[in-house]
């Protein structure tokens, strides 16, 4: 393994690590907001996220993915006046997009989330679109330059300081009204990107220095021309995606209301649905994250080059992926009851994350594809893909969510249904575009055989043994279930990853 490969490796790693860091934090922070604030203090926060998402979609314009691909391809030559060019750009665009988004905030919260007490949420958290859009441009370079080190420590420390201020301010603010009380999490947000911007500008000299950059700083028309057709489409890949979770947010609160729930119980609904069950959803992602992050560049520096090499490492990428959501997959279908109910006290929402997790194995397979497709510059048939996937999840919500016997758990198959139906899309195209053969065996077969034989397993022990209280009976059921998967997969051959090859230059 190379110097570079080995760095790639170890950046990987690391920033595994950094992604448990941020999620257990952000686990941890988001089962604390749930206790203070209940599912419609949550619910009104989910409902800012989506508009506040396509502001930040908005004023990125697609310019951090772009720098990042360039950067690799360039492997690092000619990159300061493309860095200098792209933080230009996202300087102009965090601030137009901040200031317009200011001065229209009262309409955009008219007419664009659902529950208008979000208004002053939505308002405080406004500067951080202009410090992530500038931010953006350090983390493109650095994921270009493979430095994820500097990305997962840049992570690591804003989630720090955001759940820490997070945590004080909403109990000082305890006091207050709900809306008032929920825009302690925007202030906390705003500081820890703050946070996180600060150290990228200090670990830049692990590139170039920022002596370096002001001496040869520039804008030139030529890189920035190539940094926006590049990003065009990613924006409307982008655009179209956080356009649908809009829709979703304001759809799902509708059609509730429309099913015979007022706004506050539907507000709480969508709260157990967007800040509880898709929370626990999220936690099997932690190294999903990580590996899309590095195989972005890996996939574009090596098109029309090692063809074996590619072929290699998108097997091998949706291979971890498989292995490693699909026991997280498992033990959230099995164990659903008693993680909402012990950890955010909310059993109602274990039917929701029940259903969710027959398609989160989807979820987390198509993240994947999407990072390879973009890799492979595919961005334009992601845009498409994700119009068709999102047409099928409004659709669902709308023709599901309001029938009174469903309800809330509507909206929950809807999601299932778009993420098939999105896997199934980016797939197709890649292996129309890719021309790559699928090692379906090490993929699904060993992995779906180790989970069937441990499903089967924790099943039975529910029905054998019934002498230990739920959270021993769970640790013991939990742990027999990993055990059994890990051991199948040795014995089938499952684990050959082959890591090296994985990160090899």
């Amino acid at each position: 393994m190379s110097k570079i490969s080995r760095s790639l490796f170890t950046g990987t790693i690391l920033l595994l690590i950094s992604n448990i860091i941020v999620k257990g934090l952000g686990f941890g922070y988001r089962v604390i907001l749930v206790r203070l604030l209940g599912t419609e203090g949550i619910g009104l926060i989910e409902m800012v996220t989506p508009v506040y998402a396509l502001l930040l979609v908005i004023a990125g314009g697609g310019v951090q993915l772009a720098l990042s691909q360039i950067t690799a391809k360039r492997q690092g030559e000619n990159t300061t006046a493309l860095f200098t060019t792209a933080l230009v750009l996202l300087l102009i665009g965090g601030c137009v997009v901040t200031m317009v988004a200011r001065i229209f905030a009262p309409f955009i919260c008219e007419h664009f989330i659902a529950d208008s007490r979000a208004y002053y949420c939505f308002v405080t958290i406004l500067p951080a679109v202009l410090v992530i859009s500038v931010a953006s441009a350090f983390r493109g370079y650095f994921q270009g330059t493979k430095d994820i080190t500097a990305i997962g420590s840049s992570q690591s420390i804003e989630q720090v300081v955001r759940v820490v201020i997070g945590v004080l301010l909403v109990q000082q603010f305890l006091g207050m009204s709900i809306e008032r009380t929920i825009t302690a999490t925007s202030i906390a947000s705003v500081c820890g990107e703050t946070a996180g911007f600060i150290y990228l500008i200090m670990r830049m000299r692990g590139g170039f220095t920022l002596l370096q950059i002001k001496k040869k700083f520039a804008f030139i028309n030529s890189e920035a021309t190539r940094l926006l057709r590049f990003g065009a489409p990613v924006t409307l890949t982008r655009l179209s995606t956080t356009i649908i979770m809009m829709l979703q947010a304001i759809l799902i609160p509708m059609a509730l209301q429309h099913a015979g729930w007022d706004m506050r119980s539907a507000t709480e609904m969508y709260g157990r649905f967007a800040g509880v069950a898709m929370t626990l959803l999220h936690l099997p992602g932690v190294f999903t994250s990580a590996l899309v992050v590095a195989i972005v560049p890996a996939v574009a520096e090596n098109i029309g080059i090692n063809r074996g090499l590619l072929n290699h490492r998108i097997n091998q990428s949706l291979q971890v992926v498989m292995i490693f959501t699909l026991p997280g997959m498992i033990c959230l279908n099995i164990f659903a009851d008693l993680l909402c109910s012990v950890i955010f006290k909310n059993p109602p929402a274990a039917q929701l994350l029940q259903i969710l997790s027959w398609g989160g194995l989807f979820f987390y397979i198509q993240i994947t594809l999407i990072g390879i497709l973009q890799g492979l510059g595919e961005v334009r048939s992601l845009f498409y893909n994700g119009l068709i996937s999102g047409f099928v999840l409004l659709a669902g919500i709308a023709l599901l969510t309001p029938q009174p016997q469903l309800g809330i758990n509507g909206a929950a198959i809807a999601v299932d249904i778009a993420w098939v139906c999105g896997c199934a899309l980016n797939l197709l195209r890649l292996l129309s575009v890719s021309h790559i053969k699928l090692d379906w065996k090490n993929i699904m077969l060993k992995p779906l055989l180790a989970g069937t034989a441990a499903t089967v397993l924790g099943k039975i022990m529910q029905i054998i043994i019934t002498d230990l209280r739920d959270i021993e009976f769970a640790v013991v059921q939990g742990t027999s279930i990993i055990i059994i998967y890990l051991l199948i997969l040795l014995l089938s051959g499952g684990f050959n990853i082959g890591w090296k090859r994985l990160f090899k230059r």
